[in-house]
């Protein structure tokens, strides 16, 4: 898996944190006043001025961040991942077309509980299999878009998403989240790393204090187990509250 930030606001100024930073107050500041007085004096605030007004807009209505935007190239991820992904509503998405593009060589992901039950060598086999039926069909002169009706669900692929603050703020607060298969949750914790090399500003947007619950998430994971919340509905019924209360899905 690997996930590279291609765009986002302020790429190619000389300072994009700045420039970002900027423009987020002075979208929000807008609906007091607007026009080159008002974007000469943001651009006149001191450092110290720029955080405070940052924190200030990371804690109040979010319709200013949706001018700031990112877009981020995916690779190495499995099909499973991206049927969840792609219903992120205000995200936009383009994927590899296994319609139009020859899967033989296919590659998929072994998931760790697998593994860790020793049957690794079984999911081996099993993939083997579906390969073998694949190029079968595809000799057949079976379109590729039928073909691609025995691959599994796990097969790795390749996508591009761009969104903008407030959905990726979205995203990260209902997506860091133990009820979160670990793929999901590994790649939006990417998205988020490379987020903050170029704006580490957006933490308190991202990551605000209020969702950071560690020892409470220990418990939960130890009462878990190896189990997926779904199959322990007491601890997925904690985990739906733990939520209401950080205001995750609100």
């Amino acid at each position: 898996m690997h996930v590279r930030l291609i765009d986002y606001t302020g790429k190619g100024q000389p300072n994009p944190e700045v420039y970002a930073q900027n423009l987020l107050i002075y979208v929000k500041n807008t609906r007091v006043t607007q026009g080159m007085i008002a974007q000469r004096a943001v651009a006149n605030l001191s450092d110290e001025e720029r955080a405070k007004e940052i924190i200030a807009i990371a804690n109040t209505i979010r319709s200013s961040w949706e001018f700031i935007h990112f877009t981020w190239e995916i690779t190495g991820v499995t099909r499973a991942f991206t049927h969840q992904f792609v219903r992120s509503r205000h995200f936009s998405f383009a994927q590899q077309a296994m319609r139009v593009a020859d899967m033989s060589e296919f590659e998929s992901l072994c998931p760790d509980t697998v593994k860790a039950k020793g049957k690794e060598g079984f999911w081996k086999l099993t993939m083997q299999m579906i390969a073998s039926a694949y190029s079968e069909l595809r000799k057949a002169d079976i379109p590729a878009q039928d073909a691609r009706g025995v691959l599994p669900t796990n097969v790795l692929t390749n996508i591009i998403a761009s969104g903008n603050l407030r959905a990726f703020a979205d995203m990260t607060g209902k997506r860091l989240n133990i009820r979160v298969q670990d793929e999901y949750q590994e790649v939006v914790r990417k998205m988020i790393d490379t987020v903050y090399e170029v704006h580490h500003w957006t933490k308190d947007f991202l990551e605000p204090d209020r969702a950071n619950t560690p020892a409470l998430n220990a418990l939960l994971r130890a009462a878990l187990g190896d189990k997926a919340p779904v199959e322990v509905p007491s601890v997925n019924d904690a985990l739906k509250e733990l939520d209401r209360l950080k205001g995750t899905w609100g």
